[in-house]
């Protein structure tokens, strides 16, 4: 198990927090007006970054879940656990930010849109893992199960993607890199505010682990400690 604290973490939360301070600037101020959305399209540099952010916890929670599958080990239960609190995090923010862009854009907060319910179903799949984990007795079967569903839930993301591909829907094209189609200054705030959500994902998430391997550890010390009196006692009792 791990012992050492993060120590990167802090130093990934100063990048974030600059970041975040000057995202606004960049998106409000900087940023041309889109001719067709107005101000609305403005969400975008929070909208889009967020939703990478949600692939890149879920991801985590698909391959840690497989190395713990596989390996046994806590410390890969830990990890997927983090990433789905982080994930599910940024899935928060991603159905939060869509309506406020989609109001003055559709006419309406929310449609049933194939894209939108996938990411709600996503949600609800998360937040399903999330309470598994924090009502189950048994650890070693809720790791599994959580394990298991970690990895079926993550097969969701691609359709969420690729959804505006596969069926006719409300939702735009999803962003591409190989063909973005941004002007200069609009695309330069979207690569800024994407690597400031990126690196605000990995702070949390790294802070998120550094917490949970302390609190692991503090229960195996205690029931070390546990153990020793009980045996303690049952010396003095012979």
């Amino acid at each position: 198990m791990e012992k050492r604290p993060y120590l990167w973490s802090p130093a990934l939360g100063v990048l974030a927090l600059i970041g975040m301070l000057v995202a606004p600037y960049m998106a409000l101020v900087y940023a041309s007006v889109e001719k067709q959305m107005g101000l609305a399209q403005k969400i975008m540099y929070f909208h889009v970054p967020s939703a990478f952010a949600m692939y890149a916890g879920f991801t985590l929670v698909f391959l840690f879940s497989i190395l713990y599958l596989w390996r046994k080990d806590k410390r890969w239960d830990i990890w997927a656990s983090c990433s789905a609190e982080v994930g599910l995090l940024f899935c928060t923010l991603v159905l939060l930010s869509g309506p406020l862009w989609a109001k003055p854009v559709w006419g309406t907060w929310w449609v049933w849109d194939a894209q939108l319910t996938l990411t709600l179903v996503l949600w609800l799949i998360f937040v399903a893992y999330m309470m598994l984990k924090s009502y189950s007795d048994d650890a070693l079967k809720s790791a599994r199960f959580r394990a298991v569903l970690g990895i079926v839930g993550f097969l969701d993301v691609p359709f969420i993607h690729y959804s505006t591909r596969l069926w006719r829907t409300h939702h735009p094209q999803v962003i591409r890199a190989e063909k973005i189609g941004l002007p200069p200054d609009m695309l330069a705030v979207f690569l800024f505010c994407t690597a400031t959500f990126l690196v605000l994902f990995t702070a949390i998430l790294a802070k998120r682990v550094s917490l949970e391997f302390a609190r692991h550890e503090l229960e195996s010390l205690k029931a070390e400690i546990l153990d020793r009196n009980n045996l303690a006692g049952r010396r003095s009792t012979l």
